[in-house]
């Protein structure tokens, strides 16, 4: 083949790659180069066929052949920056791009490559400006919106994000992956309907889209729908082995559905092997470890947690919780104080600090404290408390009432009502039924039960204090243990109740002070502080019994049932 021919040769095969007939262009660059080794051009766009076709290493051995014969030609160096981008070196994809830009600023694709290459660097903000750069360029590049949209998610601008996607979706209707992050971008703009649907219809287009069958999971984890999350999240790691957050997903619903400790610990162990470095993850087994008692290994975990995030409060603070069931207090305040120094709640770890003696006791929990505790518990909280605790205080104090004989038809109020265990109980005397609670997961178990005509969430003494002689029965179990001080409580009560009402209680006893924070972040009352209380706010006590509140440890709680009326006065 002389040059004249090589050159026909060589403009036949442009054509054929234009058209994209790979293969017959293929073979007349590699005719080319058989007889001209040096033929740059013909070496630059083999390795682009080359590269479109997978094999990346020869595509880079090519393109930076071609680029030693014609430095800086910035069509190879934008195409040698591509291939660099599939390979994942992207300081590299970026290098390249960045020259090619610089000879030829113009080129639509290699912005196109930077802003991919910073995208994966996690250099957000820059890689939405370069992919801008590309639309501006070439409007119609829907890969570059595509790519833009991922990072304005990034960034928190859902609403620009959202436009991006939509813009690729009109370029390319019904893409499959444009569709699954634009269900993603809903979902995280609270707009969930649309979410799924998007989703659903990514999973229509590709059945085996690993990522839509994550996002879908994520769906099914928001609504409760653990059993269809678990599905999805499965499925994801059954399509992709190394999906480290598919895998961490499937270990908490896992442990939501009460599947075997161990089993979730052995998915976030598979986790780790793909990405060891994982602090949330590590983070998770901690927890998980510390649930089993396996505290040892437990604190190890938070501690390489701590080591590769170690301004993360939460981590702090959970290391804390850990070395407390390891009985090491002293250790665990300074772990407590570390992540107060770190932006960490103020309310809730100067109130778990207290509790080890290393703080003053607020008058009152945190009511995040209360919240976060008893939502989480939730679900589980019945079969806890009656079975491991044997928790009998509802149909003890109900006891208590019921020898006095009080008139069915009353207005009852069940304050911190919890999931509603005192409900079945107090029903038959009720003319109305009102359950208040700081939690809205225990509310939503108790709504469950059917048998409160009104459920409300709220603080007790801010439910109360507007309540004027609405009442003519108020009780509240195992509740006291997280208001401390009560004397704002009890002054609302009292204006709450009708002359002559009921207040029934239980307490856990103090044997020396009015109120006392102990290790186990509940207050302890004295019976005297009690009795002081109801004297002074007009009650009368009609029994004071002493009880075991629940077990803690293998060892008894003691307690009081409390019975209290109110004057038949005026209030």
């Amino acid at each position: 083949m002389n040059q004249t021919e090589a050159e026909a040769a060589f403009k036949q095969a442009i054509e054929h790659q234009q058209h994209g007939r790979l293969a017959e262009a293929q073979i007349l660059y590699e005719q080319i180069l058989a007889v001209h080794r040096n033929h740059h051009h013909a070496l630059h766009l083999l390795g682009v066929i080359v590269s479109q076709k997978g094999n990346q290493f020869y595509a880079r051995r090519l393109i930076e052949t071609s680029l030693t014969l014609a430095p800086g030609d910035p069509d190879a160096l934008a195409n040698l920056g591509q291939v660099f981008f599939y390979l994942g070196l992207y300081e590299k994809a970026l290098e390249h791009c960045n020259e090619s830009i610089t000879r030829q600023p113009a080129n639509a694709r290699c912005h196109l490559t930077r802003g991919k290459a910073l995208r994966f660097m996690a250099r957000h903000e820059e890689a939405a400006a370069s992919l801008g750069e590309a639309l501006r360029l070439q409007p119609d590049l829907a890969e570059a919106f595509v790519h833009r949209g991922f990072c304005l998610h990034n960034l928190n601008r859902l609403d620009e994000a959202l436009d991006d996607y939509s813009q690729a979706l009109q370029l390319r209707p019904d893409n499959p992956e444009v569709l699954n992050n634009r269900g993603h971008a809903l979902f995280a703009m609270e707009r969930h309907q649309e979410a799924v649907q998007n989703i659903e219809r990514a999973l229509q287009l590709a059945p085996d889209f690993a990522e839509a069958h994550y996002h879908r999971g994520l769906t099914h984890q928001h609504e409760k729908q653990y059993e269809q999350a678990l599905a999805c999240y499965s499925r994801a790691v059954q399509l992709k082995p190394d999906h480290e957050q598919a895998l961490v997903r499937q270990a908490f619903v896992m442990h939501k559905l009460k599947k075997p400790p161990q089993e979730c610990i052995s998915i976030l162990d598979r986790a780790l092997r793909v990405k060891p470095d994982a602090a949330s993850t590590l983070a998770t087994r901690a927890g998980l470890l510390a649930g089993l008692k396996i505290l040892d290994q437990a604190l190890q975990d938070y501690d390489r947690a701590i080591a590769l995030a170690p301004d993360d409060a939460k981590n702090h603070s959970d290391r804390a919780e850990t070395l407390i069931m390891l009985k090491r207090p002293e250790e665990a305040a300074g772990s407590f104080r570390r992540a107060l120094e770190l932006g960490g709640d103020r309310a809730e770890l100067t109130y778990a600090l207290a509790s080890l003696g290393a703080d003053i006791a607020p008058d009152t929990a945190p009511a995040r404290y209360v919240v976060n505790l008893f939502d989480w518990y939730a679900e589980h909280f019945d079969d806890h408390l009656q079975g491991r605790l044997k928790y009998q205080t509802p149909a003890l104090i109900c006891e208590q009432l019921f020898k006095l004989h009080p008139a069915s038809g009353m207005d009852v109020l069940d304050l911190g009502c919890g999931t509603g265990l005192c409900g079945p109980l107090l029903k038959p005397l009720a003319r109305t039924l009102t359950g208040v609670d700081l939690s809205p997961n225990m509310l939503e178990m108790a709504r469950r039960r059917g048998i409160y005509d009104q459920l409300v969430c709220s603080d007790l003494t801010t439910f109360l204090e507007p309540q004027t002689a609405s009442f003519d029965l108020v009780i509240a179990t195992d509740v006291f243990i997280y208001v401390g001080a009560l004397e704002a409580v009890f002054a609302a009560t009292r204006t709450a109740v009708r002359p002559g009402s009921l207040f029934a209680f239980s307490f856990e006893s103090s044997d020396s002070e009015d109120l006392v924070l102990r290790p186990t972040r509940r207050y302890a009352h004295s019976v005297a502080y009690i009795e002081r209380l109801a004297s002074s706010h007009g009650f009368e006590i009609v029994s004071l019994t002493p009880s075991v509140i629940r077990e803690e440890g293998g060892k008894n709680q003691n307690g009081f049932l409390a019975v209290l009326r109110s004057a038949k006065g005026a209030a």
